[in-house]
């Protein structure tokens, strides 16, 4: 009887913990009632990855909007400092995504600003 050496899979195998240097900030908001489905959340939610040493936004989730509007946002966000604040971009989205939950996404957007400030203000303060 000839027993045959297992290949471990990629799941299996273990490698050293790697120091992370991104942070996902999330950012929520509610849908307008007309908008909502009634089987899923009447919610946005908005995924910032950004990169802790220079606050750069690496890429963007989103979920709630429809494709076109997830791949503008991440169109308009990617590459931006997360540390220039949300002004400049929600009023870019404002301009170029036109409708009914536009408003919805931007306080996501802003919301997960907003999660930026409130780590960013952790780190600082003394444990």
């Amino acid at each position: 009887m000839q027993i045959k050496a297992r290949v471990p899979t990629q799941e299996s195998r273990v490698s050293p913990r790697k120091i992370e240097t991104t942070v996902i900030f999330v950012g929520h908001a509610r849908l307008p009632q007309s908008l909502a489905p009634r089987d899923s959340p009447s919610v946005v939610s908005v995924e910032l990855e950004a990169e802790v040493a220079s606050g750069t936004i690496l890429g963007t989730s989103v979920k709630g909007v429809l494709p076109l509007g997830t791949r503008l946002l991440d169109d308009v966000l990617a590459g931006r400092s997360i540390g220039d604040g949300p002004h400049e971009a929600v009023e870019e989205i404002r301009q170029r995504y036109v409708c009914p939950s536009q408003k919805a996404l931007c306080t996501a957007v802003a919301n997960a600003y907003e999660a930026y400030y409130r780590y960013r203000q952790q780190e600082l303060t003394p444990s």
